[in-house]
């Protein structure tokens, strides 16, 4: 992926010959987008991104629709902008041993591509992308600075989360349906869990609950699995 807006195209007598390695030209250059400025680019997008990594999860193996044997592990990056949003890294890249995504590692990942899930932003590293550890670039040691100083205690805004944020009961009256929130509040009441066979042939696993919440409203919500 190339930012430039011009392209060289070589013919049959074209010529390419080795040349001294420099150690001048990076291997990889990024364009960093902070996750500030993220929040306004029309989706989908492709960004650069450098941050902390704040939460990480084991690795899964799943087969996808098309039957596709796929591994994915999942990570929130955060930044000085006090902002993180949930990254998505695959195949081998997400295999690698657990420990080397703990302890709060800095991390540079070049070709993410986000776009919006559930009424967040989510990233998914793209396949030609890179994931560089502890780089010694601009960016990256204000991102260093600002975790060493302040960032560790700091209050993060998810951009994976919907904008709405918790919704109350109150308010959920008034919502077009079908919708997706979500929603605290205190357990009132609840029933034993039960094991039934759908009308498909599933076996499921169901409990419902009765939530209530300060606005003095309460609502009838169905557990599974």
């Amino acid at each position: 992926r190339c930012n430039h807006r011009y392209e060289l195209v070589f013919d049959r007598d074209g010529l390419v010959e080795p040349a001294a390695d420099d150690g001048k030209i990076a291997a990889i250059r990024f364009n960093f987008v902070d996750l500030r400025t993220l929040q306004s680019k029309t989706l989908p997008c492709s960004v650069d991104l450098c941050g902390i990594i704040v939460n990480v999860k084991p690795f899964v193996a799943f087969t996808s629709k098309d039957g596709k044997e796929l591994v994915k592990r999942e990570i929130t990056l955060a930044d000085d902008t006090l902002t993180s949003m949930d990254i998505a890294i695959w195949g081998d890249r997400a295999k690698q041993d657990g420990k080397t995504f703990e302890g709060h590692p800095l991390v540079c990942l070049k070709g993410i591509t986000v776009k919006e899930f559930k009424g967040g932003r989510t990233g998914s590293l793209e396949q030609a992308g890179s994931i560089v550890f502890d780089m010694s670039v601009p960016e990256a040691e204000r991102v260093r600075q600002w975790w060493s100083t302040s960032g560790v205690q700091a209050s993060l805004t998810s951009l994976s989360l919907a904008q709405d944020g918790v919704t109350d009961l109150s308010t959920l009256q008034s919502k077009a349906l079908p919708c997706t929130v979500a929603l605290c509040g205190v357990i009132a009441s609840f029933k034993p869990f039960f094991s039934f066979t759908s009308q498909a042939g599933k076996d499921l696993v169901k409990r419902e609950i009765v939530l209530a919440d300060h606005t003095g409203l309460s609502m009838q919500v169905t557990l599974w699995g």
